[in-house]
């Protein structure tokens, strides 16, 4: 099993260090509530040559170990972007844990297979967690926003909320029913859309989740090393 050490920021103002379990990570594709809107734009895709899903939504599997709270990651070529998410885990208390995430993804690897480019890069999390029962009977209100920076000015490249993602217990569902069974999962939710339709490639990305309810925000800045891609 893989274990997560983290920090929870509870609502009464308080923090406490958390263990995060798991020994696989589910990365969700294609989650969008509105999945006549999805539908458009995987056909959208599929005219760049990025492949049909197998199934809408779609899940993908990956190591555990690409999870990282760091603020660096190294990659190899220079065609990759952020996708801001939501990621949830289970403490070995049992409650379940939200947090800010990047699942960062390679995009001209995503053209071949969309579950290899998931898992060649890390996906960065944010470094406090809130308990979802804390936040449960207002998660339409959270809200989810991804910048790049280019050159030296930040731009807002996506913006959302958790309203426009599927609900968690859906997705949980969705692992359940799908390979490897029995196990104890993590889950990357999905993203939410891009402000304009260009992807954008960048060197410095910065996420964030806030609770315009409780008035709090995780927010991560995260820079990008980039290799040479080398036959």
């Amino acid at each position: 099993m893989y274990i997560l050490d983290s920090v929870v920021s509870l609502i009464n103002g308080t923090e406490r260090n958390i263990k995060l379990e798991m020994d696989c990570c589910a990365a969700a594709g294609y989650t969008g509530r509105d999945q006549e809107s999805v539908r458009v734009h995987i056909a959208e895709l599929k005219r760049i040559g990025v492949p049909t899903p197998y199934a809408i939504p779609a899940i993908y599997w990956i190591s555990p170990a690409r999870l990282t709270t760091k603020h660096t990651i190294v990659v190899v070529g220079g065609e990759t972007s952020p996708e801001v998410e939501f990621f949830a885990a289970t403490a070995s208390d049992g409650h379940v844990f939200i947090t800010v995430a990047s699942d960062h993804t390679d995009r001209k690897l995503e053209a071949v297979s969309v579950g290899k480019s998931k898992q060649v890069c890390d996906k960065i999390l944010g470094d406090t967690f809130w308990r979802v029962d804390e936040i449960i009977g207002h998660w339409d209100e959270i809200q989810l926003i991804s910048s790049v920076k280019r050159e030296s000015d930040w731009h807002v490249y996506q913006k959302g909320g958790l309203k426009d993602i599927l609900p968690l217990d859906i997705l949980f569902r969705l692992i359940e029913n799908d390979e490897p069974a029995g196990r104890k999962p993590s889950l990357l939710s999905g993203t939410v859309p891009l402000l304009q339709e260009q992807t954008i490639y960048t060197t410095h990305c910065q996420i964030s989740m806030s609770d315009p309810v409780l008035n709090r925000e995780i927010r991560k800045e995260y820079q990008i090393l980039s290799l040479p891609d080398r036959s």
